[in-house]
C-alpha cells in the first residue's frame, strides 16, 4: 500500500521539479528606440536601448543594423554592453589595403577601397561567419555598409579575406573610420554579433570638407547607444532598425521604425522645386491672414511662420541642390 502511494507522489514531484526548473531559466531581452520618429535629410539619428537578463542589466555584444527606405543596408555597428566573455569568434586583424592585401593609409572618395580582415573561429566545429565592413566619413555619415563576405572558417582556425567597398564621390575628406564586423548572419535575418568590432582609421581624400563630427557609439552594462548622420540625399520614407544580441548562450532581438523626409518638400514628391516655394508662400500668406497654421511651413517648430522659417526653407534648398 505504501509503494502504491509513494510512486505517484514521486512522479508528481519529478514533474513539478521540471516545471520549476524550466520557469527558472534565464531570458535575454533587448530594446531599441530612436530619439525622434521623423528625421530630415542630413539630421543626426540617435539609437539606444537596454539589454537585460531576467530584468537585470546584462553584459553582451549588441549588433545594430539600419535599413533605408529602399531596403538597402545603410549602417552597421557592434557595441559592447558591459564586459564580454566567451566570444564565438574574433577579428584578429583588420586594415585598409590594396587588392593584394598590402597596407594603405588613405583612400580616394569615389574609388573602390579594399579592407583585409582576419577572422578566428573559437568554436570546436567549422562555422560560416559573415564578415562585414562599414565605413563612416568625417561628418559621421555612413558611406556603405553592404560590403559583406561569407567565410567558412575551420574549427579553432582562422581565415584572411579582402572585402571591397565602393566609396561615394561625395564622401567628406579628412579622417574616416571603417569598422570590421563579424556576425553569424545579418541581424534582420536572425543573425547576431560574434566578436567585438575592430576600428580601422584611415584618411579620406576628396574635395568636400568634413566637419569633424564622426559617428559615435557607447555601451555599459545593460545599455548601448549609437549615433550617425543621415546623408544629404538619403532616401525618403520608412526606415527599419534591427538589433540583436548574444550573451552566455542566450539570444535576443528587436526592431524599430522611423521616417526620413525632405525638409520643405510640401507636396511630398522628394524634390525641392518652384512648386514647394509656392506652397510655402501660400502657407505664409494664410498664416498672416489669420486663416490657418501649417506645421509643414513652421520649419523650426516654434509655433509661428515667420522670417526664421524662410531662412530654414532657403537652407534646405541650398543643401538639397548642393548635394544633388
Amino acid at each position: 500500500m505504501k509503494k502504491t502511494i509513494i510512486l505517484p507522489l514521486l512522479f508528481c514531484f519529478l514533474i513539478l521539479s521540471s516545471i520549476l526548473t524550466a520557469s527558472a531559466e534565464s531570458t535575454l531581452s533587448i530594446t531599441i528606440t530612436t530619439d525622434k520618429q521623423t528625421y530630415g535629410r542630413g539630421d543626426v539619428v540617435s539609437v539606444s536601448g537596454a539589454l537585460t537578463a531576467d530584468t537585470h542589466p546584462a553584459n553582451g555584444l549588441v549588433g545594430i543594423l539600419l535599413v533605408d527606405a529602399n531596403g538597402r543596408i545603410m549602417a552597421v555597428r557592434t557595441v559592447r554592453a558591459g564586459s564580454v566573455n566567451n566570444q564565438l569568434g574574433e577579428i584578429t586583424a583588420a586594415y585598409l589595403s590594396d587588392p593584394s592585401a598590402n597596407h594603405l593609409t588613405s583612400a580616394l572618395a569615389g574609388s573602390l577601397a579594399y579592407f583585409t580582415i582576419t577572422v578566428f573561429n573559437r568554436d570546436n566545429i567549422p562555422r560560416d561567419l559573415l564578415a562585414m565592413v562599414s565605413v563612416y566619413d568625417d561628418n559621421g555619415v555612413p558611406l556603405t555598409s553592404g560590403s559583406t563576405m561569407q567565410i567558412q572558417v575551420p574549427s579553432n582556425g582562422q581565415i584572411t579575406a579582402t572585402v571591397s567597398v565602393a566609396l561615394p564621390s561625395r564622401a567628406a575628406a579628412g579622417p574616416a573610420y571603417a569598422y570590421g564586423e563579424l556576425y553569424s548572419g545579418l541581424p534582420n535575418q536572425g543573425g547576431y554579433p560574434l566578436s567585438q568590432e575592430v576600428s580601422i582609421p584611415f584618411t579620406m581624400t576628396g574635395t568636400i570638407q568634413g566637419t569633424n563630427q564622426p559617428s559615435t557609439s557607447s555601451g555599459s552594462q545593460g545599455s548601448y547607444a549609437f549615433a550617425f548622420k543621415l546623408p544629404p540625399m538619403a532616401a525618403t520614407g520608412s526606415y527599419s532598425g534591427y538589433v540583436s544580441s548574444y550573451s552566455d548562450g542566450l539570444r535576443a532581438s528587436n526592431i524599430v521604425s522611423f521616417n526620413v523626409v525632405q525638409p520643405a518638400d510640401f507636396n511630398g514628391d522628394g524634390v525641392l522645386d518652384f512648386n514647394d516655394l509656392v506652397a510655402f508662400a501660400n502657407n505664409w500668406i494664410a498664416y498672416y491672414n489669420g486663416q490657418s497654421w501649417s506645421h509643414m511651413a513652421d520649419l523650426n517648430n516654434d509655433g509661428t511662420i515667420d522670417f526664421n522659417d524662410l531662412i530654414a526653407f532657403a537652407n534646405a534648398w541650398i543643401i538639397y541642390y548642393s548635394a544633388a
